[in-house]
């Protein structure tokens, strides 16, 4: 069983995440860059494709799970996946990203939002919530 609720996941996505920009940006030049140092990241950019890219996946799955009970993924190679991201997102301008990844939060806040409470005991669902939404905050957190 989870130990988060639905509501729990929701209120990540539109404080944590909904947040999480302006917190960046109200950081000093030094600060952004020991903070991406310490992410591993070369730039917030990266970093922003990295993290939407981690949703879209999530979106993805959790959305064929609920469309189609025998819905089956294969799970990533986590740093080979990440480094597609990096990629796949550094072309895009920033005012590109930027509204992507509002666009998605906002996409995964409606998805949360349409599911039952019993979603979450699905095994499949709720670790990606774990793991997309509220670990991913936690492992890339701003201090």
């Amino acid at each position: 069983m989870a130990d988060f609720t639905l509501r729990q996941v929701m209120q990540v996505l539109e404080e944590g995440w909904g947040e999480y920009i302006k917190q960046y940006n109200a950081l000093s030049p030094e600060a952004q860059r020991a903070f991406l140092k310490k992410e591993g990241f070369d730039s917030f950019h990266d970093l922003l494709g990295h993290i939407v890219g981690w949703w879209e996946e999530g979106l993805w799955i959790i959305t064929g799970i609920i469309e189609d009970p025998s819905f089956t993924w294969e799970e990533r190679d986590t740093d080979a996946f990440n480094l597609e991201l990096i990629e796949k997102f550094r072309s895009w301008s920033e005012q590109d990203l930027l509204l992507h990844y509002e666009n998605v939060r906002e996409a995964l806040l409606d998805l949360v939002a349409e599911l039952p409470e019993d979603a979450l005991t699905n095994k499949d669902i709720r670790e990606w919530l774990e793991s997309d939404v509220i670990d991913h905050l936690e492992d890339h957190k701003i201090v």
